[in-house]
């Protein structure tokens, strides 16, 4: 659930400025808001000195490289981040200069060992020398005059490399040439410096990696200087007179009394209000252990619904582990994602278990539902006899309705005679599905059966974002409420609508009326009669809102294609693989294929999860209850925890 919060604001003298902020810190339950913007010199200093700690940690790599011997242990993160950072002006040195070299090699390594020393004393002696870069091919290069001469010192990219000495003066040439400015040092210097340079930045990434064996120092020191820049971005917005300092923030409903009695202890001034309409208020979600795994996937994808916004919290978990069950659809890849996780939970015991439970739930319906459809790598009783045994429904134990009711949710029909026959029988007493859902022989493709039952899920999970919108917007006493009943009334006309389309089912007699009920409610109270002037353009783009409505419910059958794709996938290579199985070397062979293929399978299932689960629960399910997930978490001015 959404924690209700409380606007405060905490008043304190200037001269107990830094103790306020101190025990406010210390109890960690206020989300500041800066009453002032102004940066202090305080501020810039501690923002200073974390970005500085914050650069040495990225040159830094994460672990040590076993060539490297590690680093002397004992210096502190002070005094770590210091020697990264005369490193790293060491290396933007080198950089520059390897850069420099280079680049006048390029331009000069065509004149032997030119040393401009020896030139600039030639030239107080009177001899003058010029360097050119000639292209001869087509038009000579010539010199004029009878004291001057021309030696060619190489060949590059197509020109000579040509000096031309003259006594007195410059000579004049002539030819497609380009004259070259002396070097600033001998192509020897050039040659020594880029080795220099080169010899420098290997010796620099030597020694940071060796500091990845104390990393952790320089860690600590990252937590110390964040915290300082914490404080200090905390000091700086607060409003300040001579006497008096105030700050403001959210504080969670539940815990305002912690704040108070702090409060009368330490003589501060306290006011506490509830938020208005244009407080931008953070929010912060309290799970249950049902919704706890929600916080998982909350964080890894980064959203949270706004303070005025619903939960939806336990919904979402419910249907998301749904999808994914669905667009994963193996047995064989839910039992290694649960070994996985069972695994890495024994080697991380005190890590947040909200993650694991998360895909301790996501293995188990994915392996629900591959015992449901008999998928196990893809294999049949034709390719591996064993698979028979990995069907539930070929055990007698079993009820016969609930081994009707899995069959027909499955991509095909019973292979056995005896069981057909039965499923057959219960399939035709489902008189209203037309004929075509009823199989014509065993083994014989359903899978507008998987269609129906992902239009299925639609209808319901949209009713419930609608009614849900019902609810909330009659507790609000807001007229739109009975706009809201026509959406979820054309969330139904448009499921018939598609099982028609799509699937062939007539729609029964009384969708029309119910579409005409829902257009009048829609028109008469999507917009409340005070705002009729400024909103009027909302009742003309109800049409696309409607076709949008339509797609929602169509958008579902995304389960359907992205699941059997998959299976499509793993069925296709066994089949293709089978003919090695007559052999072990056959066998390893196929076995090394497999596990390619189905890694690469598993990597796209988790890729649909990824995009397919995630948009049906804040795209089309969240426009049906009309939320925006304009969240931000609420982040709570405190120490950080050791």
């Amino acid at each position: 659930m959404i924690t209700p919060m409380k606007k405060v604001t905490v008043l304190a003298t200037a001269a107990s400025k830094a103790q306020m902020l101190e025990a406010l810190r210390s109890m960690g339950i206020m989300h500041l808001t800066p009453l002032s913007t102004a940066a202090t010199a305080g501020l810039n200093s501690a923002k200073n000195e974390k970005t500085k700690v914050e650069k040495a940690l990225e040159a830094i790599p994460d672990k040590l490289p076993k060539n490297v011997a590690p680093a002397e242990p004992g210096m502190s993160g002070e005094a770590l981040v210091e020697e990264v950072q005369k490193l790293l002006a060491e290396k933007k040195d080198a950089e520059a200069n390897f850069a420099q070299s280079t680049e006048e090699l390029a331009e000069y390594q065509g004149f032997g060992n030119f040393d401009p020393e020896q030139a600039a004393a030639m030239e107080k002696q009177g001899v003058f020398v010029r360097l050119y870069m000639a292209d001869t091919r087509k038009v000579p290069f010539e010199v004029k005059g009878d004291s001057a001469f021309q030696e060619r010192f190489g060949f590059v990219e197509s020109e000579d490399c040509i000096a031309v000495f003259s006594k007195n003066a410059p000579a004049e040439v002539s030819g497609n040439f380009t004259e070259l400015p002396v070097p600033p040092r001998s192509i020897q210097a050039m040659r020594d410096m880029q080795a220099e340079s080169r010899a420098t930045l290997a010796r620099v990434e030597n020694r940071l990696a060796a500091l990845s064996s104390v990393k952790a120092e320089v860690l600590r020191r990252l937590d110390e200087v964040s915290e300082a820049y914490n404080f200090e971005e905390a000091a700086a917005g607060t409003l300040d007179s001579k006497s008096v300092c105030a700050i403001q923030g959210y504080c969670p409903a539940n815990r305002l009394g912690e704040l108070q009695n702090s409060a009368k202890e330490n003589g501060w001034g306290l006011l506490a209000d509830d938020p208005t309409e244009d407080d931008n208020v953070p929010t912060l979600l309290t799970y249950n252990k049902l919704s706890k795994p929600m916080q998982f996937l909350y964080d890894i994808i980064g959203i949270a619904p706004g303070y005025r916004e619903v939960d939806v919290s336990s919904v979402f978990l419910c249907f998301f582990s749904i999808f994914f069950a669905m667009i994963v659809g193996d047995t064989a890849y839910g039992l290694l994602f649960l070994a996985i996780a069972l695994f890495a939970r024994k080697k991380m015991p005190k890590a947040s278990s909200a993650g694991f439970h998360f895909i301790y739930l996501m293995s188990g319906a994915t392996i629900v539902w591959g015992i449901i459809n008999a998928s196990f790598l893809g294999l049949t009783p034709e390719l591996a006899g064993w698979s028979y045994y990995v069907d539930i429904c070929n055990y007698n134990w079993l009820p016969e309705p609930i081994r009707n009711a899995m069959y027909w949710i499955r991509s095909s029909a019973p292979m056995d005679p005896a069981r057909f026959e039965a499923y057959k029988q219960f399939c035709e007493g489902i008189t209203f599905l037309p004929a075509t859902f009823i199989p014509k022989a065993a083994g014989a493709s359903q899978m507008q059966h998987i269609q129906l039952f992902c239009f299925c899920i639609a209808v319901v999970h949209l009713t419930i974002a609608h009614l849900w919108n019902v609810v909330v917007r009659f507790k609000q006493k807001s007229s739109t409420a009975l706009a809201q009943v026509g959406w979820l009334m054309g969330c139904w006309v448009m499921f018939f609508l598609a099982c028609q389309m799509v699937l062939g089912i007539p729609m029964p007699s009384f969708v029309i009326p119910v579409f005409i009920v829902e257009a009048v409610l829609l028109v008469l109270f999507t917009v409340p009669v005070k705002r009729l002037k400024q909103d009027f353009i909302s009742i003309p783009m109800l049409v696309l809102d409607v076709v949008n409505s339509f797609t929602d419910v169509i958008s579902y059958i995304r389960l359907f294609a992205v699941g059997m794709s998959g299976a499509a996938i793993a069925e296709a290579f066994n089949g293709m693989l089978s003919p090695l199985f007559g052999s072990a070397v056959g066998i390893a062979g196929a076995a090394i294929l497999l596990l390619f293929v189905h890694g690469l399978n598993i990597a796209l299932a988790v890729m649909g999860v990824a995009v397919h689960a995630v948009r049906l629960n804040t795209l089309e399910f969240s426009n049906g209850l009309g939320l925006e997930w304009s969240g931000f978490a609420f982040t709570p001015f405190a120490k950080k925890k050791a």
